[in-house]
């Protein structure tokens, strides 16, 4: 989901961060010190993330696997940055690993989905998928684009280095290897219209 790029002027631990943010009517992510207000998603970018999530889960308990499927209020602690953050979507096959044993923030994810925006795709693209994999179980990074049936998904083959696949049209599949799983595209941008909204009279 797309940050805002305002900072509150104060520096925070992530444990003051985490007291806060219980409290907090809205959601914010914890950048190494900095507290960022989080932006709303559009409809579509919070009914593509929904249905990712759902077709993962489905395809996962088809497949009678065991992990389990987040949706983008889990939080997510990436250890070597000191950033707390908010995923679309995450998934967890190992046992769940809480930051200093609390239940609200969780450091081993093995797959992270992000839907596109425009004001953060260079961001998701870049140095947040550098910080995502600095996280020792991560295995799969999967972006999901908003205006078009398009996915692209990279997966850890070994240290440092990633494979590469897509899919494009809702007639596709998108495989996701970290899972032994693939899900359609269809399902991902069900009830998705790519028009543009129309203006209320």
């Amino acid at each position: 989901m797309a940050t805002e790029t305002k900072y509150k002027t104060d520096t925070y631990t992530l444990e003051e961060y985490l007291v806060m943010e219980e409290a907090a009517e809205y959601k914010s992510e914890y950048h190494g010190g900095k507290i960022v207000a989080m932006a709303g998603g559009s409809f579509d970018h919070n009914t593509i993330g929904q249905n990712a999530g759902s077709a993962i889960s489905n395809q996962l308990r088809a497949k009678n696997k065991s992990c389990r499927v987040a949706n983008s209020d889990q939080k997510i602690y990436i250890d070597n940055y000191d950033k707390g953050v908010y995923p679309d979507v995450s998934v967890f096959c190992d046992k769940p690993q809480f930051h200093k044993g609390r239940k609200d923030i969780i450091t081993n994810p093995i797959l992270v989905v992000e839907v596109l925006s425009p004001s953060t795709e260079g961001y998701d693209r870049g140095a947040k998928f550098t910080q995502y994999r600095s996280i020792p179980s991560f295995k799969e990074y999967v972006l999901i684009a908003q205006d078009k049936a398009w996915v692209e998904s990279f997966y850890k083959v070994e240290e440092d280095v990633w494979r590469i696949s897509n899919a494009e049209g809702l007639d596709s599949k998108i495989q996701l290897f970290s899972l032994g799983i693939e899900i359609t595209l269809a399902d991902i941008y069900h009830l998705v219209d790519f028009e543009l909204p129309t203006e209320e009279k």
